[in-house]
This record gives structure tokens, C-alpha cells and sequence, in this order.
């Protein structure tokens, strides 16, 4: 092999030469890699009917000129297109290819050059941002929407309302406003665990007035259930951020009583050496075994139990993930035994001298 076949052997984009029908004459660079076929295999196959092209859309499309006597005469190459092509083992490529014509003495395109590389990674990521964008919008135009009509009613027609009816109406657009304060909240607190930008104000902390504070305060909307919670009473303190530990609860108690019709939901707390592991279990429907991983997506959603029930916003598991890793523990989903789920998350103990750090930050505070 001659040095300049070594370069072109070792390119990461696939070079595909064609003839003036479009026949593969040349099958060189990452072609046989990033395809799957070998040189022998596709020498003189349509390129179209080897790889199948689609467009974003999912139609058929062709790689280059449909026909090339119909390109015009001083058109010397294409520009780059995206196409989702079929392989010989890969479930899903994407591919961004630029076409360059060689032209016989008589100006007849007789020779296209298609250099094309892998972009799948790349239209994953800009389908992701398309479905963030659309699931924020949805989000934020069903309560922006009552706002402003519910505002505009008011502001129209204040007179013909009573005070309870202009309560009612004041109540509504509070709810929706807080609504979208707090997707904006869940959206920045995205931004940050993905920048790794998180800040954290860790001290020693006691865990389980955290559980207390947030049963204490959701029991009053969560009519149909029973939380409890049952700690050791010898339990150690956890060296993390109190505010950001107060929202994993909340979102993991939140997330049972809104898949349970009704019942109990529990929360738990065990040491193992250490670190503590703490569990919100329900009793609802339960998450089946291949979605256990995929709800702690962003946007994951699921059905709820309870009809009528809001469907959320999708982040509060991603969110309560990060926070879980960024205290240095890890959190995941399991199967209960008498149905439902439980949700478990880690925490490292507090160490001596962390617990050190935490009352000099007491005697410090007024």
C-alpha cells in the first residue's frame, strides 16, 4: 500500500466515488468502517439502493444529483446534505455529505466525489434540543395562557364579578404564575448540573428535620395518602446542602403521591457503614423494569394512576439525580414488594472533621 493509500485508508470521513449512473466505482477512507461493507461487496451496487437515503423527514432522497445531465454546466459539487442511511450493522447513521463533479470533454458530469462523515451524534443532540424547546413551550403556554385570560377577564369585567368569584379567578392566576416560576427554577437548575456549575453550601446537617419539613408540608395537599417516615434514632448527620436535599425529597414524595391513587407513602432511612441510604416508597402502579433507567431522563414522562392528575414536568428525577450525584451518592428506582415503587438515594456520613466545620459555622451564625 503506497503512502498516499495509508492516508486516505486512515480518513475519518467515507469517500464514495460514482459513475455518471450513479454505480459505486470507489469505496475508500472510513467508508468500510463506518458503513460496514468492504471494498469487494459494494463495487458496482446504485449507491442509493445500498444505503436507502432519507431525509429528516423519513423520505426517500438521493445522495447527489438525481441525475446528473440535468445539473448545470458550471455547478462544480453540492453542498453539505444530511441523510440517514442504512449500514451493515449499525441501528441508526447519520451522515453530512458534500458531492464534488468531474466533467468529460464534452462538459458531462462522468465522475461524483461524495466525502461524507458521521453526524449522528450531532443530530442527536439538535433532535434533543428540538424536544427540550418543544416540551418548554407546551409547558409554559398552558399556564401563561390562563394567566392572561383570567387577567384579562378580571381587568374586563371586574364589576360583574363577587369578591368570590374575583378570589377564585386571583387564586387560579397565583397557581399558574407559580407554576411557571418554578419550571424556570427546574430549567436553571438543568443549566447548571449540565455546566457542572452547581453550587452547593454543605454543612453537617440533620436529614431526618428535612423529612419532617417536607411530609409536614405536603400532608395538607396529599388528601388521599398517608405519608410516614421512620429514621433510627441514633441516625448521623449528612455533610450536604439542606435546600437542595429538601428538594430531592420533595420531588421523590411529590412523584409518589402523584402515581398513587392512594395509600401510604413511606419514607426510610438506614445507615451502612459509611453512608446513609434513604427511600420514598408508594404504593402505586410501580415503573416497569425498562423505564427505571430512562426516568431520570430529561422530560421522562409517565402516566399517572390518578386521572386528572398534572403530568409534571419531566425534570424533577433529572433534577434530584444531580443533586444526589453532586452530594457524591447516587439514587435509583426498584420494584416494591407489595407493588409500587421505591425511590432510593445514597449519602456520604458526615466526618469528624466536617462535623468540626459544621459547629464553627453554627457559633458564627447570629
Amino acid at each position: 500500500m503506497s503512502s498516499l493509500e495509508e492516508i486516505v485508508a486512515r480518513l475519518r470521513d467515507a469517500v464514495i466515488v460514482l459513475d455518471a449512473e450513479r454505480h459505486i466505482t470507489g469505496w475508500y477512507g472510513a467508508a468500510p468502517r463506518m458503513l460496514g461493507w468492504s471494498e469487494d461487496e459494494v463495487l458496482g451496487k446504485p449507491v442509493d439502493d445500498l444505503l436507502q437515503p432519507k431525509d429528516a423527514n423519513g423520505n426517500p432522497t438521493c445522495i447527489g444529483p438525481a441525475d446528473p445531465d440535468l445539473v448545470l454546466d458550471i455547478t462544480t459539487g453540492t453542498p453539505e446534505q444530511e441523510f440517514l442511511v442504512e449500514t451493515n450493522g449499525r441501528p441508526e447513521l447519520w451522515l453530512g455529505a458534500c458531492c464534488s463533479f468531474e466533467r468529460d470533454d464534452a462538459g458531462s458530469i462522468h465522475r461524483i466525489t461524495v466525502v461524507a462523515r458521521d453526524i449522528t451524534r450531532r443530530k442527536r443532540i439538535d433532535m434533543a434540543k428540538s424536544e427540550v424547546i418543544s416540551a418548554v413551550a407546551h409547558e409554559l403556554r398552558s399556564p401563561l395562557t390562563s394567566v392572561k385570560g383570567f387577567t384579562s377577564t378580571l381587568l374586563h369585567r371586574w364589576d360583574r364579578f363577587d369578591d368570590e368569584t374575583k378570589k377564585h379567578l386571583l387564586v387560579t392566576i397565583e397557581s399558574d404564575a407559580d407554576r411557571v416560576t418554578r419550571l424556570i427554577g427546574e430549567l436553571l437548575d438543568v443549566s447548571r448540573i449540565e455546566a457542572g456549575r452547581l453550587e452547593l453550601r454543605r454543612y453537617p446537617i440533620d436529614i431526618t428535620e428535612i423529612a419532617e419539613k417536607v411530609t409536614g408540608r405536603l400532608a395538607p395537599t396529599a388528601t388521599h395518602h398517608k405519608l410516614s417516615m421512620a429514621f433510627p434514632s441514633d441516625f448521623p448527620p449528612v455533610f450536604g446542602d439542606p435546600d437542595k436535599l429538601e428538594q430531592v425529597l420533595t420531588n421523590l414524595v411529590e412523584n409518589a403521591t402523584k402515581h398513587t391513587d392512594a395509600g401510604q407513602v413511606h419514607i426510610t432511612g438506614v445507615v451502612e457503614d459509611s453512608k446513609v441510604r434513604i427511600s420514598v416508597a408508594d404504593e402505586g402502579e410501580g415503573i416497569p423494569k425498562e423505564h427505571r433507567l430512562a426516568v431520570f431522563g430529561k422530560f421522562f414522562r409517565r402516566h399517572s394512576g390518578r386521572p386528572g392528575s398534572p403530568s409534571g414536568t419531566g425534570l424533577g428525577l433529572f433534577i434530584s439525580k444531580g443533586l444526589v450525584e453532586a452530594h457524591g451518592g447516587r439514587i435509583w428506582v426498584e420494584g416494591s414488594d407489595g407493588g409500587g415503587a421505591v425511590f432510593t438515594f445514597t449519602l456520604p456520613v458526615a466526618l469528624v472533621s466536617e462535623l468540626e466545620i459544621g459547629a464553627a459555622s453554627d457559633a458564627d451564625r447570629p
